[in-house]
């Protein structure tokens, strides 16, 4: 079977699902936060501007994670700004 390689979007989005699926179920966080975990996440191959630039893709077409245009972020508890996250149902 071939292997499957990842585009850099597809890493970063498989890291933030499972990050906000896992650690942080329940939980909204903004931008810079979800830059700072995915890169915790990744090998360091994938410079910061690419994992930036995929996030802000992410929050554009954010699939099965929640989009809040207005929301504290329970990482950084900044002033209200876009988050994103899974709600618990």
């Amino acid at each position: 079977m071939p292997a499957v390689i990842l585009s850099v979007g597809d890493s970063v989005r498989r890291v933030v699902d499972g990050l906000l699926r896992g650690a942080c179920w329940g939980k909204f966080l903004c931008s810079r936060c979800l830059v700072k975990l995915t890169r915790d996440h990744l090998d360091r191959r994938h410079p910061t501007r690419e994992v930036t630039l995929a996030i802000a893709d992410i929050f554009q077409a954010p699939g099965r994670m929640t989009h809040l245009a207005r929301s504290t972020c329970v990482a950084c508890a900044e002033s209200t700004m876009p988050c994103l996250g899974v709600p618990v149902a």
